[in-house]
């Protein structure tokens, strides 16, 4: 629950609950609380309506335009701060190409990196040799134990020589 603020106008524009309630932010509950103080106390319905007046003005004002030369001067303009003197303003676009040029460069040596690591750790592919006469010896133990006596016939033992 929030707690209770003293109902003077200064008190009540600085509410935080009153622009929540303006921007349909609030909680039920804050909500039902804020609704019932706008209807009891004058200085809250005053509040609400000059915040809300001032927001309109403010949203109704439009983009502001800079003048003349603005941009230019602010570009070679040189600035003494803590920073030391001479400082420049950055420009954004070229700043932003630098880093994705750096990042980029950095992905790469990464990527090779990896790739040498994985060159020198993983061993060269070996041929496995299965142990062709021992399935043979299995599949024939298999097909004598069947009643099928066509499967008796094929044997596995042609295939032993394509591992040759």
């Amino acid at each position: 629950m929030t707690e209770h603020h003293e109902s003077t106008a200064e008190t009540v524009a600085d509410d935080p609950r009153l622009s929540a309630w303006l921007d349909n932010e609030l909680a039920p509950a804050e909500r039902r609380e804020v609704d019932e103080l706008l209807e009891t106390d004058s200085d809250w319905s005053d509040a609400r309506d000059d915040t809300a007046s001032v927001r309109t003005l403010v949203r109704d004002l439009g983009a502001a335009e800079p003048p003349v030369g603005f941009l230019e001067a602010l570009l070679t303009a040189d600035v003494t701060d803590e920073h030391g003197p001479d400082e420049r303003v950055t420009d954004l676009d070229a700043a932003h190409r630098r880093r994705l040029r750096r990042s980029t460069a950095a992905f790469g040596a990464l990527a090779a990196a990896a790739a040498v690591l994985i060159a020198v750790i993983v061993p060269g592919a070996t041929r496995a040799q299965p142990a062709l006469a021992t399935d043979v010896r299995v599949h024939q133990a298999g097909v004598s134990s069947s009643s099928d006596p066509v499967s008796a016939l094929a044997t596995l033992g042609g295939l032993s020589r394509l591992g040759k």
